[in-house]
């Protein structure tokens, strides 16, 4: 399909100006360098209070929900991504980078762009964990500069009865760790959104972390999954969706609140190769071998 559709250059409206690609990979790397967040985005944030930008983390919070539930939708019906994101106000992409215009014009094409409207929007929501990761080190300066204020808004008096692990998480549920924990760092971070493809022997066993959790995937007759704490689930065929959803196939404990709702896809194409996606604010971690082999 995608021979015949580049057998001329294409053509979108990017910033007020006709941009012409000629193949997926093209646009996908022309995609690439508007993942980072703009000077001017920075100094934004930087005069932003803490109140401010908490807010701010949680309109990016609620976005990415969205995309991450058009992504989910897409990957079971491919053709659907096309009436999915054309459902939803295009005023809810950014304006940094010609975000809105790329999307606006991807809106207008045929069916035939639904690989082109998929790649755009995991390179969005890469640009969205880009500003959620500054929103966390601006937000954390911040409050070190101010020290513990004398006296609390209600929400934060709320805040500082939860226990102390889960207060960062609860107000920044969706900023990105910057890495895993030290005694992990043999572990590289999956690309969010884009399908990494993964070799498995029959009995071999592939170690992993849902942000800094633990876990493993077994191959024998069927595939398993070891959670954190050493229980046991088999997946079935075809798609598995990992998180604190009931909606998931496995259900990780609700206090593990950096395991996302819907954190990672496991797909076992053949006895051989597994498909994995990461949807998930704080990131699924594999050894580096793994993210050598060339994404799908």
């Amino acid at each position: 399909m995608f021979n015949k559709l580049f057998s001329k250059p294409i053509t979108l409206t990017i910033g007020g100006q006709s941009v012409n690609f000629s193949n997926v990979a093209e646009f996908e790397f022309s995609l690439t360098g508007r993942t980072e967040v703009p000077s001017r985005r920075i100094a934004d944030l930087m005069q932003m209070s803490p109140e401010e930008l908490k807010k701010e983390a949680r309109n990016i919070k609620n976005i990415e929900k969205q995309f991450v539930d058009i992504l989910s939708k897409a990957m079971e019906s491919p053709g659907s991504i096309m009436q999915l994101l054309g459902a939803i106000d295009v005023k809810v992409f950014s304006q940094d980078h010609n975000w809105r215009d790329i999307m606006t014009s991807l809106r207008s094409k045929d069916g035939d762009y639904n690989e082109m409207r998929r790649i755009a929007l995991v390179k969005y929501m890469q640009y969205l964990n880009a500003r959620q990761e500054l929103i966390k080190h601006t937000y954390s300066m911040k409050r070190q500069v101010a020290g513990k204020p004398a006296s609390l808004d209600d929400e934060d008096k709320a805040e500082n009865l939860k226990p102390p692990a889960m207060r960062e998480t609860v107000i920044l549920d969706s900023v990105v760790l910057e890495q895993p924990p030290k005694q992990e760092q043999s572990f590289v971070r999956m690309p969010k959104g884009e399908p990494v493809l993964v070799p498995i022997r029959h009995g071999e066993v592939i170690d992993l972390l849902l942000s800094k959790h633990p876990f493993k995937l077994r191959a024998n007759q069927n595939l398993v999954l070891i959670d954190a704490v050493g229980n046991e689930h088999q997946l079935q065929n075809g798609k598995n969706i990992i998180g604190r959803d009931n909606v998931c196939n496995v259900v990780t404990p609700p206090a593990l609140r950096d395991i996302s709702r819907l954190h990672l896809i496991i797909e076992q194409l053949s006895d051989d190769s597994l498909r994995l996606t990461d949807l998930s604010a704080h990131g699924t971690f594999l050894p580096p071998r793994f993210l050598d082999i060339a994404t799908d």
